[in-house]
């Protein structure tokens, strides 16, 4: 049966701005991935299954017991106290130090984004960005119409001088930066961690131009080699403390099912961001936050990190072998020393959405990478993700996937 077209009768009616949303490229591709015949490298999904079940349910039962006419009830815009102050013990781990009223709580990353970009962005406005970026924060920032540029990158994260140039050249033009945005830590998509030197001549170019840095630290936890590095913000604490704005999750390190973000940042942008949360949905939920206060007060969350670091190792250095066994002559890869997200990519006359069609057809699913840049470049890159499938399902589906590129390049040979 065909498909029956239809027309959008309220095409008149909707705001300029729509012109900007567009659909997530990855969200669109979690209900493929969720088919259990699929093997997915397309979202970032957290391991969950290794997480306690029977202590989740007994902090549940705890919270109904104890406090059920507060954990089901309205709560403050700025998210739950006792929370925020297990908020703080979770980001001293990395350094990064903070008081409860320097914390906001979030419906997730993504809502922390989207606030960001609602109190800062005027249509227009000129922000910058690392290229490749995350998809989620490129789609919030265009959906308040940005003037979005991005910079490239290489093995230490986003090419400083690259940013230098541009900010150099829009000052010069009169034209002000509202905020860098960065993932600094085993960047989503690229895997990329911004080197220490860089964050340091990042955060001086902050200063020097009075812009901010936006600093998205969703996976800095999850490191499985090496030295972890400062965070930006905690560069930034040992100077005047107001260019670096932190944003994280508790998705990564708890399960991405509560949807719990936050946001730390100096006072007076603090009270903007309240505004927004009041605006958009009065309040988070209450419960969820007091079942993380739970589980963040258990001193096992710790043990569960190390649990999640030895799961994710593993399924990472497995998708390393598998591409150096497959794709070793054909493809190049990022090499992450955490995260989830490995950046491929193959020889500039592919074009990954349509390896990606094909891919689907033989059940293995990706993320194409023009979804990652706010221009359309990226047509010969993907991410692919380790963390979600077995250490066989990866292996299975790298070989698939690489008969398909080496299929298309023998094609391309073929025409020439």
């Amino acid at each position: 049966m065909s498909k029956k077209i239809t027309f959008d009768y309220w095409k008149h009616l909707y705001s300029g701005r729509m012109e900007g949303m567009v659909s997530s490229e990855i969200r669109d591709l979690l209900s493929l991935s969720a088919r259990p015949d699929i093997i997915s490298f397309a979202g970032g999904l957290p391991e969950v299954r290794a997480l306690n079940h029977q202590k989740l349910e007994r902090y549940i039962k705890r919270t109904l017991r104890t406090d059920a006419e507060i954990s089901l009830q309205y709560g403050n815009s700025t998210g739950y106290y006792p929370l925020r102050t297990r908020l703080i013990d979770v980001m001293a781990l990395e350094g990064v130090s903070a008081d409860e009223e320097d914390i906001i709580i979030t419906a997730g990353g993504q809502q922390a984004l989207d606030l960001l970009a609602k109190i800062f962005i005027d249509p227009g406005d000129t922000i910058i960005t690392e290229a490749p970026s995350y998809t989620g924060a490129l789609n919030a920032f265009k959906a308040y119409e940005a003037n979005i540029i991005g910079i490239p990158i290489d093995k230490d994260g986003i090419i400083v001088s690259e940013v230098e140039k541009k900010l150099n050249k829009l000052s010069g033009e009169k034209t002000g930066v509202k905020f860098i945005y960065v993932v600094p830590s085993f960047s989503n998509p690229s895997g990329t961690t911004i080197s220490l030197k860089r964050r340091k001549a990042l955060l001086d170019l902050a200063r020097k131009h009075n812009t901010i840095i936006i600093e998205d630290n969703p996976y800095g936890m999850l490191r499985y080699e090496g030295k972890a590095i400062p965070t930006i913000k905690e560069l930034d604490s040992k100077g005047d403390n107001r260019n670096v704005i932190y944003v994280s999750t508790l998705s990564k390190l708890f399960a991405p099912g509560f949807r719990i973000g936050w946001i730390v940042a100096p006072h007076l942008i603090l009270e903007k961001l309240t505004l927004g949360v009041q605006s958009a949905i009065l309040c988070n939920s209450t419960f969820s936050q007091r079942i993380a206060y739970e589980y963040f007060s258990d001193p096992s969350w710790k043990n569960n990190i190390t649990e999640f670091i030895k799961i994710y190792k593993n399924r990472r250095d497995t998708m390393f072998s598998a591409l150096e066994e497959n794709l070793s002559s054909i493809a190049t890869w990022s090499k992450p020393k955490g995260g989830f997200f490995i950046w491929l990519k193959v020889p500039d006359f592919l074009n990954t959405k349509e390896i990606l069609a094909d891919a689907v057809r033989n059940k293995v699913a990706f993320v194409p990478g023009t979804g990652f840049y706010a221009d359309g470049r990226g047509t010969d890159s993907a991410r692919i993700a380790f963390c979600t499938e077995s250490r066989e399902n990866i292996e299975k589906g790298i070989k698939i996937l690489a008969k398909i590129i080496k299929d298309k390049i023998r094609l391309y040979k073929s025409f020439k």
